[in-house]
Parts: structure tokens; sequence; C-alpha cells
């Protein structure tokens, strides 16, 4: 599977980092009024590709790539967003929404999720959190050790997998809905032995992250979990942002790869 390497600048960061903050001040004043959230994320993807077309670097991949990878990011971010909603109820929206009959989900937040996909994958490629911004292929089992791609994307996968499928059945009970993510946390560190750039990732997710939410539910009433123990939040999704950042840092830049290589290609035929 191909990787994509380059590191992402400051102003790459910038422009992915200030289209998060806009939806976030929208989320925070004006989460009750559909058609201008509708508007303002519709707006910022705009923007944010313009400057992303305007300021990227020379090394980095053409537009129909990053489209692609865009489009394909608010597929996996929304649909993890609609099952964890609409079919498994471990949370629930408290905006109003134009998909009633379908989803609980407002269409603005599902394009919502691409952004922030898009916001983390470049987080993870930045140039100033440390070395080896590539994906490691090492996976560690006592003295067992694979250089094969293919096997850590599927044992973070089965990591994601597992966690989730737990979380639907566990969401309600106060140990079993944040234990497993602890395990799965510590599964992930010996599995794969966490570098400087990964342990400054996970102490971004396990601080920023919970905070954002906090925001967004707290002051923009966004959403609604239960066993809401820090601010609103639940601890269980507390760990998972740092799990979670730590998988999408390696999966991320490989599924970019294969957009980069595989586009012009596409684009020729």
């Amino acid at each position: 599977m191909p990787d994509q390497t380059a590191v992402t600048t400051r102003s790459e960061l910038g422009i992915d980092g200030i289209a998060i903050v806009a939806v976030s001040a929208g989320i925070c004043v004006a989460s009750q009024q559909l058609l201008a959230m509708t508007v303002l994320v519709v707006a910022v993807w705009i923007v944010r590709t313009v400057a992303w077309v305007r300021f990227r670097p020379r090394h980095a991949h053409g537009l129909g790539a990053e489209l692609a990878f865009a489009i394909v990011l608010t597929c996996i971010g929304g649909f993890n967003d609609w099952n964890s909603v609409d079919r498994h109820r471990i949370y629930d929206y408290t905006v109003p929404t134009d998909l009633a009959g379908l989803s609980t989900l407002p269409i603005w937040m599902l394009l919502y999720w691409g952004l922030i996909l898009r916001f983390l994958a470049t987080l993870a490629l930045f140039d100033a959190l440390g070395p080896s911004p590539a994906p490691r292929n090492d996976v560690r089992i006592g003295p067992w050790l694979s250089m094969r791609p293919w096997v850590k994307v599927v044992a973070q996968l089965a990591l994601v997998v597992a966690t989730r499928q737990t979380i639907y059945r566990t969401f309600l009970d106060p140990l079993w809905s944040w234990l497993p993510f602890l395990i799965a946390g510590l599964l992930h560190v010996a599995l794969f032995r966490w570098d400087e750039r990964d342990r400054r990732l996970v102490l971004l997710a396990l601080l920023v992250g919970p905070l954002v939410e906090m925001l967004y539910i707290q002051v923009g009433g966004l959403h609604r979990y239960h066993l809401g123990w820090l601010g609103g939040v639940p601890l269980w999704i507390a760990l998972w942002w740092g799990v979670a950042l730590l998988i999408w840092r390696d999966l991320a830049p490989r599924l970019l790869g294969v957009f980069t290589r595989v586009w012009p290609r596409i684009a020729r035929d």
C-alpha cells in the first residue's frame, strides 16, 4: 500500500485549522440555525479548497486527488456518525436536521466531518511535530516482528472494529463504556511502539479533543452524550480521541498515497 511521505507545512495546517475554527465559531453562535450553518459549512469547504490550491507546496498532490480524498473522508466520517447516532443511539444531536425521516444529523454536520478528518490528516503530517511523518510498518508481538504494511493496517482496523462494537453495547455502563478504549490504547502502544510524534499527537488528542466537544455541548448545544462526566463528554470518547488520532495518523497518509498515485492514471484514461 503506497505511503504519502511529504510533510505538511504551517500554511497547510493553517488553512485546515482556520476551517475548523470557522465552523466551530458558527456552532457556538448559530447551531440552531439550519440554513445559516449549511451555508457556512459549504462556504468554508469552497474557501478551504481555493486556499489549498493557492498555497499548497510544490510537492503536493493534484487537485483531483485532493477532491477525491476529501469526498472519501466526508463519506467515512458521515457514515460513522450516522451509524453511531441513528442506528445505535450512542449519543443524540440536538440541532435541527434537513434529513427528517432519514437521519437526525443535518447535512452540514455530515459535510463538517470531511473537514474534521482532513484537518486531522494534515495535523498528523505536520512538519513541527517530530520525526518520521510517514507511516511505519513495524508490528511487534513479543519477539515476533512484522514489517508488512497490510499487517499493521489490519491490526489497527481490528482495534477500531473491536472498540466500536463494544461501545454500541456498553455506552450506558459506567465501567465498560470506557475500559475497552483504555485497553485499546495499551494494545496500540504495545503493538506499534509509539515514537515522539505519536506521543505528541496523543497528548494533543487527550487535551484538545474533549475540550472542543465540551465547547460544542455546553456553548453550541450541538449534541448530548450519556454519562457525560467531563463537562458533558464521557470518558470513553476522551480516550477514543487518543486512539483514533494515532490510527488516523497511520491510515490517512496511506489512503492519500493511494489517491496520489491512482488519480493521475484515472484522469489520463
